[in-house]
């Protein structure tokens, strides 16, 4: 059979098409998310660097550092603060305070100087961190060494589940009122004062405790003078700024409660004791943050 010939138009070119098959990439996993919070934490960190250098108020930072330092026991001159052995402060542990070496200094810190309902020991004895804040605040501002003319001592401050306790005692070279009447001197005014400066904008109620040695025993004039001597407190805390209605107590104890019972002569157990209820707010009612 003869072949048919075929046309140049039907000689069409073959094509070839070469398919490139694309293999699904691997899954990278979470990594990123870990990269991106850490990014977010620096971030949040480096802000709240900023804030902290932008802060003017040297106290507040002070403060700060010493409340976020792994130990926020203070010393003061003249006294320091020894843990009893197996415990840690802050923990339900117990502290106590022991005396500088001094020829006159003997006797032991009575507990029941605290008053009805303070906790030496246990959860109770733990402050909130408003209170903690704020007691450390007032070490600084109450540091002998920010406050001109100061003595030896300084106000101890204690603060609890209950509150914060400020006593000013005399000491053996400066006595915070003249002798046997209800008038306070000028170093003993002043220190109300920023006291009273320092308590304006928090939301504490206030109680004031005066206390004698034990020269007059239990006679009416002891209780008097003690009594008129927080009274005598309670004013220079309001000529500091704060308003009547923020104290709640005005208590006389006269020699009730001395700090050394074995020495009820000693200056320290004069002294006016200035009581932060927990009850209310610690912190500042126009709280802000700035960046």
């Amino acid at each position: 059979m003869a072949s048919v010939p075929t046309s140049k138009n039907d000689q069409r070119p073959i094509i070839i098409r070469r398919v490139k098959k694309v293999k699904a990439s691997a899954h990278h996993g979470g990594a990123w998310k870990v990269a991106y919070a850490d990014f977010v934490t620096a971030m949040m960190a480096f802000f709240m660097l900023l804030w902290l250098v932008a802060n003017p108020d040297p106290e507040k930072l002070k403060g700060l550092a010493q409340y976020f330092s792994p130990s926020t026991a203070s010393k003061t001159p003249g006294e320091a603060v020894e843990t009893v052995p197996g415990e840690k402060p802050g923990l339900g542990g117990k502290t106590r305070r022991a005396q500088a070496s001094n020829p006159t200094s003997n006797g032991k810190p009575s507990e029941e100087a605290k008053s009805p309902g303070d906790s030496s020991g246990g959860s109770a004895a733990v402050p909130d961190a408003s209170m903690r804040v704020l007691a450390e605040e007032l070490r600084v501002m109450l540091d002998p060494v920010s406050i001109p003319q100061s003595t030896d001592t300084s106000p101890a401050i204690e603060a609890s589940n209950q509150g914060i306790r400020i006593s000013l005692m005399d000491s053996a070279n400066r006595s915070m009122f003249k002798g046997g009447t209800s008038t306070l001197n000028d170093y003993a005014r002043n220190l109300l004062q920023r006291i009273g400066r320092k308590l304006i904008k928090s939301g504490v109620q206030i109680s004031v405790e005066g206390h004698t040695d034990g020269a007059g025993g239990q006679a009416d004039s002891n209780w008097r003078l003690s009594g008129d001597r927080a009274l005598a407190a309670r004013v220079a805390l309001m000529e500091g700024g704060l308003s009547a209605d923020r104290f709640t107590q005005v208590i006389a104890l006269a020699a009730t409660r001395p700090v050394y019972p074995d020495q009820p002569l000693r200056p320290e157990n004069r002294r006016i004791t200035v009581v932060l209820h927990a009850g209310g707010s610690a912190l500042p009612s126009d709280v802000s943050f700035k960046f």
